[in-house]
């Protein structure tokens, strides 16, 4: 920010004085030689500026200092964004811990059942292994899941600029999914969120810099006042000279050509980009909606009948009617349906940040 407003107020100032000198008529030959003939000249100058070239420098300026407020905006809510990514991420994986422990805890239960039915002689030794190896697996799951979170808590203290996160557990309710706005309201932003922004002040800095080159057209004007010291005459005069440069008209407008192509190519890619903008914020919201079904399905639905079976085999391998494996077989589809709610449910989040990054507005104003 700093470096575009100061060359904005370094483009504000006029064209500087010019202090000049001339020595002539020196260490010549014949009646030339010495310095008894030399004339001596010190002038001051300065270029008048026409056609409004200052006023164009301002407007071109003001719109660099705009352009670069805006970009420290869009990069705030950038960082918000992947913060609420980096968020989500880390309430996930304390849930998927939560529920790998509760399967070791189950494992082990189940390892203690099956041993006391193999020490009585109701179930095989075969089984007993089984359940060890069941509870292998489950502890390594659950070893997975504790780096998962270590590495999801050091990105997200990595955004605060610290490698060792000052915190040991995120606290937010992943399984509460905020409502979000309808499709047509949350459309109604994206003409005027901050990747438009962007592009819009691009294209008034480029007009800006279309004034500037029209202003060139008119040629500015080099004046300059001085005094001449004749030393043959052992006098002096004023001098006064005015230099008009050539040309100007036809730089000018091969300079406002290139511009008005440029300004063209990022109308273009405002537009093709609203297009997208669009296209990207309906399949995110369809997939939204999706995220929200699934989990509804798997909370309402699919978890409390997984659950209702487990208690019923467990009931019935109690009491002999059950195998073991079906006992397995039930405990692994309930923690698989627990992990799938929570996927639908860190990817409703997900996908709610980035609609939110997608019609966020900056909040800058166009110079």
């Amino acid at each position: 920010m700093g470096a575009a407003e100061w060359a904005a107020e370094l483009s504000a100032l006029p064209p500087p004085l010019t202090l000049g000198g001339e020595l002539e008529n020196v260490a010549g030959t014949g009646p030339l030689s010495g310095v008894r003939s030399a004339e001596t000249t010190l002038r001051l100058g300065r270029v008048i500026e026409l056609g409004g070239k200052r006023e164009a420098r301002i407007a071109v300026g003001a719109t660099d200092v705009a352009r670069r407020r805006h970009s420290v905006q869009l990069a705030r809510i950038e960082i918000a964004a992947e913060t609420g990514r980096r968020f989500v991420d880390v309430l996930a994986d304390q849930v998927r811990v939560a529920i790998a422990r509760d399967g070791v805890d189950r494992a082990e239960t189940t390892l203690e059942q099956v041993a006391r039915w193999v020490k009585a002689g109701r179930s095989p030794e075969a089984e007993q292994l089984q359940a060890g190896i069941v509870l292998g697996q489950a502890k390594l799951t659950l070893e997975d899941a504790e780096h998962e979170l270590l590495t999801a808590r050091l990105a997200l203290s990595a955004l605060w600029g610290r490698q060792d996160p000052d915190f040991t557990v995120a606290s937010g309710d992943l399984e509460t999914l905020p409502e979000v706005e309808p499709l047509d309201r949350l459309a109604a932003r994206l003409p005027v969120n901050a990747d438009q922004q962007a592009l819009g002040l691009d294209a008034v800095s480029i007009e800006a810099r279309q004034r500037a080159a029209a202003a060139a057209a008119k040629p500015d004007v080099s004046l300059s006042l001085g005094v001449r010291r004749f030393e043959t005459f052992d006098t002096q005069a004023l001098v006064f000279s005015v230099t008009v440069p050539l040309g100007s008209a036809p730089r000018s407008a091969l300079a406002e050509a290139q511009l008005q192509a440029q300004l063209e190519a990022t109308q273009a890619r405002q537009e093709a980009a609203g297009h997208d903008s669009y296209r990207r914020l309906f399949a995110l919201y369809q997939e939204l909606q999706h995220a929200r079904h699934v989990f509804e399905t798997h909370r309402n639905e699919l978890i409390p009948q997984a659950e209702q079976a487990l208690e019923l085999n467990q009931r019935g391998y109690e009491v002999g009617r059950f195998s073991f494996f079906v006992l397995i077989q039930s405990q692994q589809q309930l923690a698989q349906l627990r992990n799938a709610r929570v996927e639908a449910a860190a990817r409703y989040h997900a996908l709610l940040v980035d609609i939110d990054r997608l019609t966020a507005t900056s909040g800058a104003a166009t110079p």
